[in-house]
């Protein structure tokens, strides 16, 4: 391949310029004109030096045929790459060159505005004419859409001309902003894909750009480029201790006075591996020695990936304070927050919407009633999850099989003043707790302890094992576990401290399990019987998964919910947490596994145990 991409250079580009490069050409050529750059004057990547890398893969002489750069604004892409590569073209390695953006006024405003100046300041005027006919078609090969220069030209197109993307074959292809591109043009398909098959004639020797602030992740086409190819990032030095590393967000600090704003010069970047703080200045020093560094291995050893954040942006463009305001100005607002991810971070906006259509789902609720189970069951025991409110306590039964396959048996809401343990509404949960449901036990039950705190504790305290209040603890996850048990004052019961968070998204897995057309449930298989209203569902997944950044700038996923009522879902996790409370018990009680939970092992013991549903319920 290597040897092809030789000789075809050799072929197509005068030897005396073949070893030259796009960065040695644009420090030699280019002029930024004074008042129309922030740093006038002869061209240098001293200013970004991260640019460098990325350009010479646009080289005539480099192996590379596309690049891909997910990036954040303010890093120098227009100036130090597009520009750049697009002179290089023209003066260098002449050939058919497209240049796709936005929209078509989009390419051609920026055609009219920068290309037109950087072909000036770096005296190309000369070479921008018609290659045939009279002066009246001289002045047709200068136009905003359309550049033609000896041995090639350049169009300016939209991606929404599907008949331009398809009407010429082109050697080198730049792609600008390629993730604001409709995702389809008038029934032609993807106008990228159609921009880029335009390149296929020249398959052995082409070179595609794409350059883009990222959207939203499940349709971002500059974030799956990245993710093909070896997800470069660029590590620079720590001044204090000398560790490379990325710039990263979390690290970013800052203080706040008392009314929240940001306290002017407390910004600072703390290095990861001693602790050192940085400060924006300090950028003079540690960009011009970082370095690129392969994350991953492309798929195709002709493409590099590169992602660079505005953290990097060089002093005098985008400074950390700068940013960090920015922060505290859109952390709240969910429209500005995603274009900072965006545009800042560089990052496509994730939308953790992690719960399955509830319409879907309820179409596989039936084939049996309420209080039963299905024929064709293969339950072994019951858990519950109970959720406690003012004036109600709701409850689900939930009969669990082999791998994780589950039954929704019953759903329960008990109407009574919470604050009197005597009411209705703790009677109701006390006859579901000890009486065998579809003919199965209950074997643990999970009751939320976060409102009327301390009844929970007292109702519970009534029951020698198995009837635990249940609090939800991010804690429990930074020691990988599930859940611990702790003690309380007063009482002889123990609160299980359950990470619903990992808990909340295993049972959203499951709800989307589908089942294959063999007819074979899933593991982690979900029904649900026949009465349950479309509310039900409604509330099963009323909570959704996603990302936040605190004021110190550490990102985390968090659940919010997305109805005001989201009980069933509570009581669906705490009934699936209690099924772990019950195989950690089993397995390091009676199974000897201090490890953690072998699940074959488990479904074994219950097996044996629970056959027939000879085991009685849990009892006071």
């Amino acid at each position: 391949m290597r040897d092809t991409v030789a000789r075809l250079i050799d072929e197509l580009v005068p030897t005396e310029v073949v070893r030259l490069t796009v960065s040695e050409w644009a420090e030699t050529k280019r002029i930024l004109p004074e008042g129309l750059s922030p740093v006038p004057g002869p061209f240098s990547f001293d200013l970004t030096p991260y640019l460098r890398e990325i350009v010479d893969c646009l080289s005539v002489t480099s192996p590379i045929q596309r690049v891909v750069f997910m990036k954040g604004a303010q890093i120098g892409f227009t100036v130090g790459v597009l520009e750049n590569w697009i002179g290089y073209i023209i003066d260098v390695a002449p050939g058919p060159a497209m240049f796709v953006s936005a929209d078509k006024s989009v390419a051609e405003t920026s055609v009219e505005l920068r290309v037109d100046r950087m072909i000036e300041s770096a005296g190309l005027k000369d070479r921008i004419f018609a290659q045939s006919g009279g002066a009246k078609a001289r002045r047709t090969g200068d136009t905003k859409s359309k550049k033609e220069f000896p041995g090639g030209f350049l169009l300016a197109v939209g991606p929404n001309v599907g008949s331009k993307l398809r009407s010429v074959a082109i050697r080198y292809l730049l792609i600008d902003e390629e993730d604001a591109a409709p995702l389809e043009v008038a029934h032609e398909g993807d106008p990228i894909t159609l921009a880029v098959r335009r390149t296929d004639a020249f398959e052995s020797v082409r070179k595609i750009l794409e350059g883009s602030t990222p959207l939203v992740k499940n349709t971002s086409r500059i974030n799956a480029g990245y993710l093909s190819g070896d997800q470069r990032k660029f590590h620079v030095p720590c001044r204090h201790c000398g560790a490379e590393q990325p710039l990263e967000f979390e690290r970013l600090k800052f203080d706040r006075d008392k009314n929240g704003r940001l306290v002017t010069g407390s910004v600072h970047y703390e290095c990861r591996e001693c602790g050192g703080h940085w400060t924006n200045d300090d950028k003079a020093w540690f960009l011009p020695r970082g370095r690129w560094v392969a994350h991953a291995e492309s798929e195709d050893p002709t493409l590099r990936s590169y992602h660079l954040s505005s953290l990097y942006s060089p002093i005098g463009f985008r400074s950390w304070e700068s940013i960090a305001r920015e922060w505290l100005a859109v952390k709240d607002n969910p429209v500005r927050l995603r274009a900072f991810v965006n545009t800042v971070l560089g990052e496509p906006w994730e939308e953790r919407n992690l719960a399955p259509r509830y319409e879907l789902v309820m179409l596989r609720a039936g084939g049996y009633r309420a209080g039963t189970l299905p024929g064709d069951h293969s339950a072994l025991f019951c858990t519950i999850g109970a959720d406690v409110q003012s004036d109600r306590i709701e409850a689900e039964v939930v009969a669990w099989g082999r791998g994780k396959r589950n039954w929704s048996v019953s759903y329960h809401v008990f109407v009574g003043d919470t604050e009197d343990l005597n009411s209705n509404a703790w009677h109701g949960l006390r006859d579901l707790i000890e009486r065998h449901h579809a003919e199965l036990s209950v074997a643990i039950v999970l009751i939320d302890a976060g409102y009327r705190t301390p009844n929970c504790y007292a109702f519970c305290n009534q029951y020698q094992s198995g009837v635990w209040p249940v609090m939800g603890d991010a804690r429990v996850g930074k020691e990988r576990r599930i859940f611990r048990m702790a003690d309380l004052e007063g009482f002889q019961t123990r609160r299980v401290d359950l990470w619903t968070d990992v808990l909340k998204s295993e049972f959203y897995a499951m709800a989307r399990a589908m089942k294959p057309e063999n007819g074979a449930s899933p593991p982690g298989y979900c029904r649900w019987p026949d009465e349950y209203g479309e509310a039900y569902y409604q509330q099963l997944f009323a909570e959704h998964r996603v990302r936040e950044t605190t004021a110190s700038g550490t990102r985390r996923y968090v659940w919010r919910k997305t109805r005001e009522r989201n009980e069933a879902h509570d009581c669906r996790v705490y009934a699936l947490g209690a099924l772990y409370v019950h195989a950690v018990d089993i397995s390091e009680r009676i199974l000897g596994n201090e490890e953690g939970v072998e699940w074959d092992a488990f479904w074994d013991w219950a097996e044996s145990t629970y056959a027939g549903g000879d085991a009685a319920p849990v009892s006071s």
